[in-house]
Protein backbone atom coordinates (compact mmCIF):
# COMPACT_ATOMS: atom_id res chain seq x y z
CA UNK A 1 0.00 0.00 0.00
CA UNK A 2 1.57 3.10 -1.27
CA UNK A 3 -1.14 5.64 0.18
CA UNK A 4 -3.21 6.43 3.13
CA UNK A 5 -5.92 8.84 3.59
CA UNK A 6 -5.64 12.53 2.97
CA UNK A 7 -5.69 14.76 6.49
CA UNK A 8 -7.04 17.87 6.69
CA UNK A 9 -6.19 20.80 5.68
CA UNK A 10 -4.20 22.15 8.80
CA UNK A 11 -3.55 18.97 9.95
CA UNK A 12 0.19 18.91 9.01
CA UNK A 13 1.48 21.49 11.26
CA UNK A 14 0.54 19.18 14.13
CA UNK A 15 1.70 15.78 13.28
CA UNK A 16 4.98 14.24 13.91
CA UNK A 17 4.97 13.87 17.36
CA UNK A 18 8.45 13.38 18.66
CA UNK A 19 10.29 14.83 15.29
CA UNK A 20 12.08 17.85 15.43
CA UNK A 21 11.20 20.83 12.78
CA UNK A 22 12.67 24.26 12.69
CA UNK A 23 10.32 27.37 11.39
CA UNK A 24 11.90 30.68 11.20
CA UNK A 25 9.25 34.20 11.28
CA UNK A 26 10.66 36.94 9.64
CA UNK A 27 8.17 39.85 10.28
CA UNK A 28 8.43 43.58 10.85
CA UNK A 29 5.47 44.08 12.98
CA UNK A 30 6.20 42.92 16.28
CA UNK A 31 2.76 42.13 16.92
CA UNK A 32 2.40 39.74 14.14
CA UNK A 33 5.65 38.18 14.46
CA UNK A 34 4.40 37.24 18.31
CA UNK A 35 1.63 35.51 17.02
CA UNK A 36 3.20 33.51 14.63
CA UNK A 37 5.87 32.40 16.90
CA UNK A 38 3.05 31.47 19.07
CA UNK A 39 0.96 29.48 16.88
CA UNK A 40 4.15 27.77 15.36
CA UNK A 41 5.35 26.71 18.96
CA UNK A 42 1.77 25.87 19.96
CA UNK A 43 2.27 22.94 16.81
CA UNK A 44 5.70 21.86 18.12
CA UNK A 45 8.08 23.76 15.85
CA UNK A 46 11.20 25.19 17.05
CA UNK A 47 10.91 29.00 15.83
CA UNK A 48 13.33 31.69 15.50
CA UNK A 49 11.63 35.06 14.70
CA UNK A 50 13.55 38.12 13.15
CA UNK A 51 12.35 41.71 12.20
CA UNK A 52 14.61 41.87 9.25
CA UNK A 53 15.71 40.19 6.20
CA UNK A 54 20.10 40.87 6.69
CA UNK A 55 19.48 38.61 9.89
CA UNK A 56 17.29 36.13 8.75
CA UNK A 57 19.12 35.72 5.71
CA UNK A 58 22.65 34.90 7.83
CA UNK A 59 20.19 32.52 10.14
CA UNK A 60 18.69 31.16 7.48
CA UNK A 61 22.75 29.88 5.78
CA UNK A 62 23.12 28.07 9.16
CA UNK A 63 20.55 26.38 9.99
CA UNK A 64 18.41 23.92 7.99
CA UNK A 65 14.89 25.33 8.29
CA UNK A 66 11.45 22.99 7.53
CA UNK A 67 8.84 26.51 7.25
CA UNK A 68 9.48 30.05 6.94
CA UNK A 69 7.05 32.72 7.12
CA UNK A 70 8.18 35.97 5.30
CA UNK A 71 7.11 39.42 5.42
CA UNK A 72 6.80 41.35 1.86
CA UNK A 73 7.83 44.42 3.47
CA UNK A 74 11.04 44.19 5.26
CA UNK A 75 14.21 46.38 6.43
CA UNK A 76 17.08 45.17 4.82
CA UNK A 77 16.58 42.01 2.14
CA UNK A 78 12.96 42.45 1.21
CA UNK A 79 10.75 39.51 1.60
CA UNK A 80 10.70 38.19 -2.04
CA UNK A 81 14.15 38.47 -2.61
CA UNK A 82 14.92 36.61 0.65
CA UNK A 83 12.48 33.81 -0.25
CA UNK A 84 14.44 33.54 -4.08
CA UNK A 85 17.46 33.32 -1.69
CA UNK A 86 16.55 30.49 0.50
CA UNK A 87 16.00 28.36 -2.84
CA UNK A 88 19.44 28.73 -3.66
CA UNK A 89 20.70 26.95 -0.23
CA UNK A 90 21.66 23.30 -0.72
CA UNK A 91 18.73 22.32 1.20
CA UNK A 92 16.23 25.23 -0.10
CA UNK A 93 13.86 22.88 -2.17
CA UNK A 94 12.65 21.27 0.95
CA UNK A 95 11.79 24.68 2.85
CA UNK A 96 8.33 25.79 2.99
CA UNK A 97 7.73 29.24 2.14
CA UNK A 98 4.79 31.39 2.78
CA UNK A 99 4.39 35.45 1.99
CA UNK A 100 2.41 37.65 4.26
CA UNK A 101 1.39 40.78 3.45
CA UNK A 102 -1.49 42.95 3.86
CA UNK A 103 -1.22 43.64 0.27
CA UNK A 104 -2.41 40.10 -0.46
CA UNK A 105 -5.88 41.02 -0.16
CA UNK A 106 -5.58 41.07 -3.71
CA UNK A 107 -4.87 37.58 -4.70
CA UNK A 108 -3.13 38.79 -8.21
CA UNK A 109 -0.29 40.40 -6.02
CA UNK A 110 0.16 37.32 -3.96
CA UNK A 111 -0.17 34.94 -6.95
CA UNK A 112 2.59 36.84 -8.69
CA UNK A 113 5.05 37.20 -5.54
CA UNK A 114 4.70 33.32 -5.09
CA UNK A 115 5.67 32.98 -9.24
CA UNK A 116 8.45 35.22 -8.68
CA UNK A 117 9.94 34.26 -5.60
CA UNK A 118 9.32 30.47 -5.80
CA UNK A 119 7.04 30.79 -2.52
CA UNK A 120 4.70 28.03 -1.89
CA UNK A 121 1.73 30.11 -0.48
CA UNK A 122 0.87 33.58 0.17
CA UNK A 123 -1.27 34.56 3.60
CA UNK A 124 -3.44 37.90 3.63
CA UNK A 125 -3.16 40.04 6.74
CA UNK A 126 -5.50 40.34 8.86
CA UNK A 127 -6.18 36.68 8.34
CA UNK A 128 -8.42 34.16 10.79
CA UNK A 129 -6.27 31.19 12.37
CA UNK A 130 -7.83 28.69 10.27
CA UNK A 131 -6.92 30.45 7.22
CA UNK A 132 -2.98 30.88 8.81
CA UNK A 133 -2.76 27.30 9.60
CA UNK A 134 -4.32 25.94 6.43
CA UNK A 135 -1.90 28.32 4.22
CA UNK A 136 1.33 26.99 6.41
CA UNK A 137 0.30 23.53 6.29
CA UNK A 138 -0.29 23.61 2.66
CA UNK A 139 2.96 24.71 1.99
CA UNK A 140 4.81 22.57 4.77
CA UNK A 141 2.96 19.59 2.91
CA UNK A 142 4.27 20.91 -0.58
CA UNK A 143 8.10 20.67 0.73
CA UNK A 144 8.23 17.84 3.40
CA UNK A 145 10.14 14.86 2.86
CA UNK A 146 8.19 12.14 1.74
CA UNK A 147 9.79 9.68 4.24
CA UNK A 148 8.49 12.10 6.98
CA UNK A 149 4.83 11.70 5.41
CA UNK A 150 5.09 7.99 5.76
CA UNK A 151 2.79 7.54 2.36
CA UNK A 152 5.59 5.03 0.95
CA UNK A 153 8.05 2.77 2.07
CA UNK A 154 11.04 4.17 3.79
CA UNK A 155 14.29 2.91 1.50
CA UNK A 156 11.81 4.32 -1.28
CA UNK A 157 10.88 7.71 0.08
CA UNK A 158 14.60 8.17 1.37
CA UNK A 159 15.46 7.85 -2.77
CA UNK A 160 13.04 10.41 -4.13
CA UNK A 161 13.92 12.82 -0.79
CA UNK A 162 17.34 12.90 -1.77
CA UNK A 163 16.68 13.12 -5.91
CA UNK A 164 14.45 16.12 -5.05
CA UNK A 165 16.87 17.92 -2.68
CA UNK A 166 19.69 17.67 -5.11
CA UNK A 167 17.72 17.72 -8.77
CA UNK A 168 18.57 21.36 -9.70
CA UNK A 169 22.54 20.93 -8.81
CA UNK A 170 22.42 17.45 -10.61
CA UNK A 171 24.03 17.18 -14.22
CA UNK A 172 22.33 14.86 -16.57
CA UNK A 173 25.12 12.45 -15.93
CA UNK A 174 25.16 12.49 -12.17
CA UNK A 175 21.42 12.35 -12.28
CA UNK A 176 21.76 8.77 -14.26
CA UNK A 177 24.98 7.74 -13.05
CA UNK A 178 26.80 7.46 -16.00
CA UNK A 179 30.52 8.15 -17.30
CA UNK A 180 30.53 11.14 -19.82
CA UNK A 181 31.68 8.72 -22.31
CA UNK A 182 28.32 6.65 -21.35
CA UNK A 183 27.03 5.31 -25.15
CA UNK A 184 23.05 5.10 -26.23
CA UNK A 185 22.76 1.76 -24.42
CA UNK A 186 24.07 2.84 -21.35
CA UNK A 187 21.61 5.70 -21.43
CA UNK A 188 18.67 3.82 -22.52
CA UNK A 189 19.21 1.35 -19.38
CA UNK A 190 19.74 3.91 -16.76
CA UNK A 191 16.45 5.60 -17.69
CA UNK A 192 14.58 1.95 -17.84
CA UNK A 193 15.96 0.61 -14.46
CA UNK A 194 14.74 4.42 -13.25
CA UNK A 195 11.49 4.21 -14.88
CA UNK A 196 10.83 0.93 -13.32
CA UNK A 197 10.61 2.55 -9.94
CA UNK A 198 9.38 6.18 -10.53
CA UNK A 199 7.25 6.16 -13.38
CA UNK A 200 4.62 8.62 -12.48
CA UNK A 201 2.03 5.89 -13.42
CA UNK A 202 3.07 3.84 -10.29
CA UNK A 203 1.50 6.38 -8.16
CA UNK A 204 -1.43 7.39 -9.63
CA UNK A 205 -3.30 7.25 -6.75
CA UNK A 206 -1.09 9.71 -4.18
CA UNK A 207 -2.77 12.17 -7.01
CA UNK A 208 -6.02 12.91 -4.97
CA UNK A 209 -4.75 11.85 -1.65
CA UNK A 210 -1.00 13.65 -1.74
CA UNK A 211 -0.79 15.73 -4.88
CA UNK A 212 2.41 17.30 -3.92
CA UNK A 213 4.06 13.74 -3.26
CA UNK A 214 3.29 13.05 -6.72
CA UNK A 215 4.52 16.23 -8.28
CA UNK A 216 7.39 15.30 -6.90
CA UNK A 217 7.79 12.23 -8.38
CA UNK A 218 6.20 13.05 -11.56
CA UNK A 219 9.09 16.29 -11.36
CA UNK A 220 12.21 14.19 -10.87
CA UNK A 221 10.86 11.32 -13.36
CA UNK A 222 10.37 13.79 -16.11
CA UNK A 223 14.16 14.96 -15.72
CA UNK A 224 15.17 11.45 -15.65
CA UNK A 225 13.25 11.55 -19.40
CA UNK A 226 14.76 14.98 -20.10
CA UNK A 227 18.53 13.29 -19.31
CA UNK A 228 18.31 10.20 -21.60
CA UNK A 229 16.53 12.34 -24.96
CA UNK A 230 19.08 15.03 -24.64
CA UNK A 231 22.23 12.76 -24.00
CA UNK A 232 21.12 10.19 -26.84
CA UNK A 233 20.59 13.28 -29.50
CA UNK A 234 24.73 14.08 -30.58
CA UNK A 235 23.72 17.55 -31.31
CA UNK A 236 21.80 18.35 -28.05
CA UNK A 237 24.82 16.33 -26.16
CA UNK A 238 27.70 18.20 -28.01
CA UNK A 239 25.80 21.64 -26.95
CA UNK A 240 24.99 20.25 -23.38
CA UNK A 241 28.77 19.00 -22.66
CA UNK A 242 29.85 22.84 -23.66
CA UNK A 243 27.38 24.64 -21.41
CA UNK A 244 28.54 22.09 -18.63
CA UNK A 245 31.77 22.54 -19.19
CA UNK A 246 32.06 26.19 -19.88
CA UNK A 247 28.96 27.24 -17.46
CA UNK A 248 28.39 24.16 -14.84
CA UNK A 249 24.86 24.55 -16.75
CA UNK A 250 23.21 21.24 -15.13
CA UNK A 251 20.42 21.60 -17.75
CA UNK A 252 20.58 21.98 -21.68
CA UNK A 253 19.45 25.42 -21.70
CA UNK A 254 16.69 25.97 -24.59
CA UNK A 255 17.36 29.62 -25.98
CA UNK A 256 16.30 30.65 -29.02
CA UNK A 257 18.75 31.43 -31.88
CA UNK A 258 19.35 34.61 -33.76
CA UNK A 259 18.75 34.74 -37.23
CA UNK A 260 22.47 34.84 -38.20
CA UNK A 261 22.57 31.07 -35.94
CA UNK A 262 19.30 29.87 -38.25
CA UNK A 263 21.12 30.69 -41.47
CA UNK A 264 24.57 28.93 -40.69
CA UNK A 265 22.75 25.92 -39.64
CA UNK A 266 20.70 25.89 -42.71
CA UNK A 267 23.42 25.98 -45.06
CA UNK A 268 24.43 22.64 -43.65
CA UNK A 269 24.17 19.86 -45.88
CA UNK A 270 24.93 16.65 -43.08
CA UNK A 271 23.30 15.81 -39.73
CA UNK A 272 27.61 16.02 -38.49
CA UNK A 273 27.76 19.37 -39.99
CA UNK A 274 25.45 20.66 -38.70
CA UNK A 275 26.32 19.05 -35.05
CA UNK A 276 29.85 21.15 -35.53
CA UNK A 277 28.24 23.96 -36.48
CA UNK A 278 26.42 23.80 -33.67
CA UNK A 279 29.66 23.34 -31.27
CA UNK A 280 31.01 26.31 -33.09
CA UNK A 281 28.13 28.74 -32.38
CA UNK A 282 28.28 27.35 -29.04
CA UNK A 283 31.50 28.35 -28.05
CA UNK A 284 31.32 31.94 -30.39
CA UNK A 285 28.17 32.94 -27.95
CA UNK A 286 30.63 32.08 -24.86
CA UNK A 287 33.44 34.69 -26.44
CA UNK A 288 35.91 31.43 -27.07
CA UNK A 289 36.62 32.72 -30.93
CA UNK A 290 39.80 30.34 -31.17
CA UNK A 291 37.65 27.68 -29.97
CA UNK A 292 35.28 28.07 -32.65
CA UNK A 293 37.37 27.87 -35.48
CA UNK A 294 38.22 23.94 -35.11
CA UNK A 295 34.39 22.65 -35.16
CA UNK A 296 33.85 25.09 -37.72
CA UNK A 297 36.79 23.87 -39.90
CA UNK A 298 35.85 20.03 -39.26
CA UNK A 299 32.28 21.12 -40.50
CA UNK A 300 33.91 22.29 -43.97
CA UNK A 301 36.32 19.04 -44.00
CA UNK A 302 32.93 16.82 -44.48
CA UNK A 303 31.23 19.58 -47.00
CA UNK A 304 34.01 20.83 -48.97
CA UNK A 305 31.90 22.16 -51.62
CA UNK A 306 30.16 23.92 -49.20
CA UNK A 307 31.39 27.47 -49.95
CA UNK A 308 28.58 29.44 -47.70
CA UNK A 309 30.42 27.36 -44.65
CA UNK A 310 34.02 28.19 -46.25
CA UNK A 311 33.10 31.81 -45.78
CA UNK A 312 31.78 31.36 -42.05
CA UNK A 313 35.21 29.73 -41.17
CA UNK A 314 37.42 32.82 -43.48
CA UNK A 315 35.49 35.36 -40.97
CA UNK A 316 36.22 33.68 -37.86
CA UNK A 317 39.71 33.45 -39.13
CA UNK A 318 40.17 37.40 -40.42
CA UNK A 319 38.68 38.02 -36.48
CA UNK A 320 40.76 35.97 -35.02
CA UNK A 321 44.10 37.45 -36.94
CA UNK A 322 42.37 41.15 -35.70
CA UNK A 323 42.67 39.93 -32.57
CA UNK A 324 46.11 38.41 -32.25
CA UNK A 325 47.69 41.54 -34.32
CA UNK A 326 45.80 43.63 -31.36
Amino acid sequence: METRNQQPAGAMLARGAGTQRDAMVVEADPGVRAAMVRLLQSSGFTVEAFGDGDAAWTHARRQRLDLVLIDRSLPGLPGTRLCEMLRTLPWGATIGAVLVSTAYTDPYVGAGDCGASGADAFLPLPAAPALVESRLSAALARREPLERLGVLPTDRARYIDALFERLDRLSYYELLELDADADDAAIRQAFHQRSLILHPDRYTRLRTTWPHAYDRINAIYKRFNEASRVLMDAGQRSRYNLGLQQRGAVRLEQSRRSKREEKELAMCRTPAARDLVLQSLELRSLGDLEGAEEPMAEACALEPENVDLAQVLAAIRKLLDIMRRG
